[in-house]
């Protein structure tokens, strides 16, 4: 009896039974405070890619961490406001000054570097175990003189036991390989 078939089919199921990661894409305007929810719901560590520019300090250009022009549009040097006009994060309804709610108090590690770019990846620590939606926006108080907004992509950061089922199945699955180039190799 050949093992390889039954490797192979164990292998696939502990892949194919793997969680599939929630993600979703959304936009967070600069004219509110509470710009932008997810509607997946999310707990524990995410993943987040943000990009965008705005106005919403005063007349100065924002990204999500950074104030990095003045009024006219001309570069200044990137400096992360201490209290305001950055990305705001909450798994509730956000409000205007609160900066309190800014992403970087919920960072998994350190600030990331100005990007000329203006856009950042990095790990948010959601602060709950229950699944919540996230709430984004721009840490302001003003909003009337606003524009511009983020595009945020969320995405679920795989639990160490996910990542031990997807290894599982992957390693079954070579083996299963390994096993069938060694069974239909001619012999000398």
């Amino acid at each position: 009896m050949k093992k390889t078939p039954i490797l192979a089919a164990a292998g696939m199921a502990i892949f194919l039974t793997a969680p599939v990661l929630a993600s979703e894409t959304l936009t967070a305007t600069f004219t509110q405070p509470d710009g932008g929810v997810t509607v997946n719901t999310y707990d524990n560590t995410v993943l987040v890619t943000v990009s965008g520019v705005g106005q919403s300090a005063g007349t100065n250009y924002n990204d999500a961490f950074y104030v990095y022009a003045d009024a006219s549009g001309a570069p200044i040097g990137p400096t992360n406001d201490p209290d305001y006009y950055q990305l705001t994060f909450g798994t509730s309804t956000l409000v205007g000054f609160d900066p309190s709610q800014d992403a970087k108090y919920f960072l998994v590690g350190s600030l990331p570097a100005y990007n000329p770019n203006h856009i950042y990846m990095f790990e948010l620590d959601t602060g709950t175990s229950a699944p919540s939606s996230l709430h984004f926006g721009v840490s302001d108080g003003n909003f009337s003189d606003n524009s511009g907004f983020y595009t945020i992509t969320v995405s679920e950061v795989p639990e160490p036991s996910t990542w031990a089922m997807m290894l599982l199945g992957f390693a079954g699955l070579a083996f299963a390989a390994f096993r069938s180039r060694i069974e239909t190799a001619p012999v000398a």
